[in-house]
């Protein structure tokens, strides 16, 4: 058998990479009882149910104690060994004592000692002695998806909240990138213009028809919408593209047929053009295992009957590259300071100290907003 030993440590991801890229038969940790606890379950069940390993052992051991450590290592280690098994050290994530431990009983016990970068997915080695685990383990490299990421950090995606409107498939590109161009051809009316067509329910055919006063009565209320001249350019171009068809705005009333209902609701909701334009960009990358917009996320990974009492968060688009995150917010309109820090704690609770944070928003940032995005780490994308 081939067993990996290593330090438990708090990121998860740490915990679980070399699985994600050798075939192990077992998993031996060593770390602090207060930070093992709340974890032990989870990535137990991720290792044999995702990386398919056999067994996995769990041994506290005290910070301080350095002959404590080196004997309860080395007991497991004499066992392992006893039983014709092939010992690795796994020194990714590790720290302190258990890592002065390793390296000295690695030399005892002939036992060789590795490391991943994370952010690279690149094997490290040290003291093979031709015994490398690059050439002794069968490479399995896993790249995950969502949810597999999300369950690792203890969450589960929540289906049930999702909009189906957002998962329009690639086939609708042209539609997201036309309609995007009209959003910014439109800047700021481009929102006030999805209020008032919000205003006018369609009847099962997608069909709107409304009378000429009640009509112009609503289009006057919000003063910054503007004249209704420039509204029936819009709706031309609208019909030009393709998004509605059969407008016509006369004495008779103002009539339209929406192209199908996820345009219908891309156009009533000003905001859901930026995430499905950059949910496009982000999924045309290369190597993205995974790419979703609308992901909810419930932070027990437990779904409550009727959803009451879930605490969820959702995350604007959301992909996953080289089993690396990516949170992504997308603000249309202006931004608070609020938006990074509710970006921040969503990502840091699911996607660890590995997780890359970015602020999609149509709109330039104030000087102290990009100081502090800056600060937090937030890559912030002005989409044009």
């Amino acid at each position: 058998m081939l067993i990996n030993i290593e330090f438990f440590d708090e990121e998860p991801i740490e915990n679980v990479i070399t699985n994600l890229n050798f075939q192990m038969d077992k998993t031996i940790f060593f770390g602090y009882e207060e930070i093992m606890k709340p974890h032990k379950k989870t990535i137990e069940a991720f290792l044999k149910k995702e990386c398919k390993v056999q067994a996995v052992e769990f041994y506290s051991v005290d910070r301080f104690d350095l002959m404590e450590i080196m004997k309860a290592i080395a007991n497991v280690l004499r066992r392992e060994q006893e039983q014709g098994n092939r010992v690795y050290f796994d020194l990714t994530g590790g720290e302190s004592l258990i890592l002065v431990a390793f390296g000295i009983l690695s030399q005892e016990f002939s036992a060789p000692m590795f490391m991943f970068d994370v952010n690279t997915n690149e094997l490290i080695e040290f003291c093979c002695s031709g015994n490398s685990i690059g050439g002794v383990a069968e490479p399995s490299p896993m790249k995950l998806n969502l949810d597999q990421f999300v369950s690792l950090y203890h969450g589960t995606i929540n289906y049930r909240q999702r909009k189906v409107f957002k998962e329009m498939s690639l086939d609708g590109a042209a539609d997201i990138e036309n309609m995007w161009k009209l959003s910014r051809e439109y800047g700021d009316k481009w929102v006030h213009y999805s209020s008032i067509l919000r205003k006018f329910q369609p009847d099962s055919n997608l069909l709107m028809q409304a009378d000429r006063q009640v009509f112009l009565d609503e289009f006057h209320k919000n003063r910054k919408i503007g004249d209704i001249k420039e509204f029936h350019k819009f709706m031309h171009a609208c019909s030009h593209l393709g998004f509605v068809k059969l407008y016509a705005a006369g004495k008779n009333g103002y009539k339209f047929r929406y192209k199908n209902a996820a345009i219908k609701q891309l156009l009533w909701d000003s905001g859901s053009i930026l995430e499905m334009y950059t949910f496009l960009l982000e999924s045309r990358k290369s190597d993205i295992a995974d790419c979703r917009v609308g992901v909810h996320i419930d932070w027990d990974g437990v779904i409550e009957a009727g959803g009451t009492r879930d605490v969820l968060n959702e995350i604007d688009v959301m992909s996953i590259q080289n089993n690396r995150p990516t949170f992504i917010s997308c603000k249309i309109g202006n931004v608070d300071q609020m938006a990074l820090y509710e970006l921040e704690t969503v990502a840091n609770r699911f996607g660890g100290k590995y997780a890359k944070k970015v602020l999609a928003t149509a709109q330039e940032l104030s000087t102290a907003h990009m100081r502090r995005a800056e600060e937090m780490g937030i890559e912030v994308r002005i989409m044009k």
